[in-house]
């Protein structure tokens, strides 16, 4: 009887351990994804500038679109991989924080190198996607500026027949044109 119950003890232990297997190989799956879905993003990111540079207002609207395609992809892979981190952690039985680095120490060699090259890839990807998210919205920024001085200059254009004074002199008054500068 002690013996049945230590081999089905083992049995439910090497089933458990295939179950972290599999869910390991399934994350680093998920992981290699996301990093893919990071360059892809980085990559429409690049694109996105070089419109906003070309004022190509046809590719900066499909780099846009394209964007956003590739976030909402990226939130269904980080909802799966959440659920797997999760399912580890429930077969493991412990309610700790997995990192990356507790995950490496579950894996196979092969996937624990594999882990930590995604994470220093994605990381080197997070870096070169934020400088170019700021050059962007620094464009854009100037751009606006851009817009405000053109529509506050045009505003101030001198209307009406006198354009100048019975002496000579500009009228240096001018009048709205009605522009609505909220725009």
């Amino acid at each position: 009887m002690i013996e049945l119950k230590r081999n089905s003890g083992m049995a439910d232990i090497n089933r458990v351990d295939n179950n972290i297997t599999r869910l390991l190989e399934s994350l680093v799956t998920t992981i290699a994804e996301e990093a893919r879905l990071f360059k892809n993003f980085l990559h429409h990111l690049e694109v996105q500038q070089k419109a906003l540079v070309g004022r190509d207002h046809a590719k900066l609207k499909e780099a846009t679109s394209n964007l956003q395609k590739v976030v909402l992809l990226s939130q269904e892979l980080e909802k799966s991989r959440i659920e797997t981190v999760d399912e580890i952690r429930r077969l493991k039985g412990t309610e700790e924080d997995l990192n990356i680095a507790k995950i490496c120490s579950m894996a196979d060699p092969n996937e624990a190198a594999q882990l930590k090259n995604l994470r220093e890839t994605i990381l080197s990807l997070y870096e070169r996607i934020e400088e170019t998210r700021m050059r962007n919205a620094l464009l854009v920024e100037q751009s606006m500026e851009q817009i405000h001085h053109t529509i506050a200059t045009i505003g101030q254009i001198p209307v009406g027949p006198q354009v100048y004074h019975r002496r000579g002199g500009i009228n240096r008054e001018g009048a709205s044109l009605g522009l609505n500068r909220r725009a």
